[in-house]
């Protein structure tokens, strides 16, 4: 990564919406995991500012290879319907480019909403087509995307 590409980003940069966005989402790169620190509940302008501060980052990255992405839920995993909607077009919409071969997300038993939220996050990724897998910490998910990213670079 050279110096002129961001290290972090974050929903916080953004101020574009028209209401205030609920949430926030921190992003940054670790190899070949690209992480979001989410503290929610969520609602669609957290999801709008997501779209303009993930697509910053990443065309600033350009990530190449196989890479996954690893969403680690803080405090509350609720997100408004129309946020949940949101999120899922910009999920289906991602340039194959920005889109990792796998999305894990770490929601601990401590997260509100985490038992609920989990089966929309899951129904999102595989409409999308995406492999998907939650998990209750962060060691678990790196193995698992580590297997992902391997079985990529197999194909």
């Amino acid at each position: 990564m050279t110096s002129d590409k961001p290290l972090k980003s974050s929903t916080a940069q953004i101020k574009d919406t028209p209401f205030a966005p609920h949430g926030q989402v921190d992003i940054w790169m670790d190899g070949d995991l690209l992480h979001y620190e989410s503290t929610g509940p969520f609602n669609k302008e957290l999801a709008d500012c997501l779209a303009v501060a993930q697509s910053n980052f990443l065309q600033a990255l350009q990530p190449s290879g196989a890479w996954v992405s690893i969403c680690t839920v803080r405090k509350s995993a609720l997100a408004t319907p129309d946020g949940l909607q949101r999120y899922a077009e910009l999920i289906r919409q991602a340039p194959p480019q920005f889109t990792p071969v796998a999305t894990a997300y770490v929601i601990g038993p401590e997260v509100e909403g985490g038992q609920f939220m989990a089966p929309h996050f899951a129904k999102i990724f595989a409409d999308a087509g995406r492999p998907f897998q939650t998990f209750d910490t962060l060691a678990e998910a790196q193995i698992w995307a580590k297997t992902m990213i391997e079985e990529a670079r197999r194909a």
